[in-house]
Formats: C-alpha cells, sequence, structure tokens
C-alpha cells in the first residue's frame, strides 16, 4: 500500500526485488493519479484522494506545488516551492483503506507532507495491528508541524507493538516502523535484537562521522 505514490517510484523498486502480488497506490494529485492507472494498469488499483486523518473525511483543499512532490493539504508546505493551484479532491482515511484489503497488509508507505502526522495518530489499535511495516517519511522542518510532533507519534507506535529503526537518524524523513506483534512470541526477540542492530548501524557511523552525514 503506496500513501501518496507520486509517479509510482516505490512499487516500481519494490517490484524489481519482491514481485507484489496486490497493490493500492493511493495519490491526491489527479495527473499523478492518472499517470499512475497507465503505467500500472492491472497491475495495482490507483485511488485519487488524499489521504488525511479519520475525522477529516470528505473533502479537502488539495494545493498543488511548483515542486509537484511537495503538493500537499497543508497550504504552507506547499507554498515553500510556490504554489501552483488548489484544488478539492476526496479524501481516504487509514481506516478505510484498511477495509478495503480486509487482509493483512505487508508493507506500508507513507509520503503525504504532513499528513502522516494525523494518520497515525488518529489510527485505530486494531488497524495498525494489521500492519507488517510501514515505511514513512516524516516532515518536520516548517509548519505546521515540528520533531516534537514525530516523537510523539514515535511513542504512540512502540506502545502499538511497534519497533522503530531510523534509517537515516538524526533526520526523520526515512523511518521504518516493524510490527513486532506480527512474528509469534518465540521469534520476538530475535527481531527485536534486529531492530536494535539496524539502528546501531545506521546511528553509530553518523555519530562518529557526523560531517559525512550533514543535510
Amino acid at each position: 500500500m503506496d500513501f501518496g505514490a507520486h509517479r509510482g517510484e516505490f512499487l516500481s523498486a519494490l517490484n524489481s526485488e519482491h514481485p507484489v502480488s496486490r497493490a493500492l497506490l493511493i495519490e491526491a494529485d489527479p495527473a499523478f493519479a492518472e499517470s499512475l492507472k497507465q503505467a500500472f494498469g492491472d497491475e495495482a488499483d490507483v485511488i485519487h484522494a488524499a489521504a488525511v486523518a479519520e475525522s477529516k473525511q470528505g473533502t479537502v483543499t488539495f494545493t498543488r506545488s511548483i515542486e509537484p512532490e511537495s503538493s500537499s493539504v497543508f497550504k504552507e508546505w506547499s507554498a515553500a516551492h510556490g504554489i501552483a493551484d488548489q484544488m478539492s479532491v476526496p479524501t481516504l482515511d487509514f481506516s478505510e483503506v484498511v477495509n478495503r484489503l480486509r487482509d493483512r497488509i505487508d508493507l506500508i508507505k507513507m509520503d503525504v507532507e504532513g499528513a502522516e502526522i494525523g494518520i497515525l495518530e488518529s489510527a485505530s489499535a486494531s488497524d495498525l495491528t494489521s500492519c507488517v511495516q510501514l515505511t514513512v517519511e516524516f516532515h518536520d522542518k516548517r509548519a505546521p508541524f515540528t520533531r516534537r510532533d514525530v516523537d510523539r507519534v514515535c511513542r504512540r507506535m512502540r506502545a502499538a507493538g511497534y519497533g522503530i529503526v531510523m534509517a537515516n537518524w538524526p533526520k526523520v524523513d526515512d523511518v521504518l516502523f516493524v510490527n513486532l506483534r506480527s512474528v509469534p512470541v518465540a521469534k520476538r526477540i530475535a527481531l527485536c535484537c534486529r531492530v536494535a542492530i539496524a539502528n546501531a548501524l545506521f546511528i553509530v557511523p553518523r555519530t562518529i562521522f557526523g560531517s559525512g552525514y550533514s543535510s
């Protein structure tokens, strides 16, 4: 499942390594959504909608940026690169998507220019339980969100049983959440160890050679 599928780069890369049996692509930009349908055909279900928090169902104003991948339901975020136009688009929340699939979700990628905060905060515990892994690009560098918002979401995800891998620490633009409860208890300790090792591999070099990882 891909929230904020853009041009479909994530699914293409994933398919090249691990063929995907079922994919759901969600994209708010109508031009991107149409190109996804043309590119993937029957390989993926494409939904033209903005992914939003559970309390914002219906339609929402979507602001397209001159830099297309910075387009967002948050005008402040899109404005950083200049606003191209605005439009009303249908919304889709996390629960609706989980209900559509009605099965265990192996992987969710989320790159929705700020909306990820509200989506993960409002997602029900039962919906999160159905997800094995989530890879999320958080946006905390401009209003309306800060690192505190990201930290609050991470605490919520830990409480829901997820291990967290900060793949680009200290930045939060590449965070992997692994549902520890999705594996049998006997294998859970080993998975926790793998999460800890992964974090160490990402964090230790950046701590020692920090200047080599400047933004």
